[in-house]
């Protein structure tokens, strides 16, 4: 492959190589717990670009709007679109397909609505002119190559644009020790938020617990997943990443 690496793929590929059944990305939305492990999350990452390359046929050049926030369907929405090739965007100008939440619409020519349901059961607020992210994904394969070099740009965000390898440097420059288990409230704001959370744990063979909780609740959860580093809140007895 010419040009940047893929980015997916390469923060995807060493993880698959080892064990495919340890936990990457646990979430807590609404008190409900999703997991996904390097497997699922890689499975979910394939249909995703393979919905966006087999069914819509896209490729480099073309920008995908990523209007959700923070959630375990997020991540195989991400990177599935840089698996793709695709450059992400968190704006609508320039882009060819977009995934909003409910409630949510854009301008781009193709709009998917996620749910963020924690079982991914199909959204229930979707317009005549918008489709249902679950209903989409689910029929496509759960295994995808790469065709040809990715975009030049993987990320633009504000007034900025990233690179695949600019990218990836970021992430192994956050200073998360390897295998760590982090656990964050931290939103993912583009590009900041995801380099800091979901691609910093990933570049170093970790997992990343995200939680919408508070308080107590917050401490207990990321005591009972066994987190080593935190994000956004203190508990005691563990360090906490700036």
């Amino acid at each position: 492959m010419t040009g940047d690496p893929n980015l997916a793929a390469a923060l995807l590929g060493p993880l698959l190589r080892g064990d495919p059944h340890r936990p990457r990305l646990t979430t807590y939305v609404g008190g409900f717990r999703t997991e996904l492990s390097t497997a699922s999350l890689a499975n979910w990452s394939a249909k995703v670009a393979g919905l966006l390359v087999d069914e819509l046929g896209l490729g480099p050049g073309d920008g995908v709007q990523v209007a959700v926030g923070a959630g375990w369907q997020t991540a195989p929405i991400l990177l599935g679109s840089w698996w793709a090739g695709l450059t992400v965007l968190d704006v609508e100008d320039g882009a060819a397909v977009a995934f909003v939440p409910d409630g949510g619409d854009s301008g781009a020519d193709d709009i998917f609505v996620v749910s963020g349901h924690p079982l991914g059961a199909p959204s229930r607020s979707v317009a005549p002119h918008q489709r249902d992210f679950t209903g989409a994904v689910l029929p496509q394969a759960d295994r995808f190559a790469p065709r040809g070099a990715a975009a030049p740009i993987a990320l633009r965000a504000g007034d900025g644009q990233w690179s695949v390898t600019e990218l990836l440097m970021a992430a192994s420059s956050v200073g998360l020790e390897p295998g760590s288990r982090l656990a964050s409230i931290e939103p993912w704001s583009m590009p900041d938020g995801l380099i800091s959370g979901l691609l910093a744990t990933l570049a170093v063979d970790g997992s990343l617990l995200w939680s919408d909780a508070t308080g107590a609740t917050l401490v207990e959860q990321a005591r009972a997943e066994r987190a080593t580093v935190t994000a956004g809140f203190t508990v005691p007895g563990l360090p906490e990443l700036d």
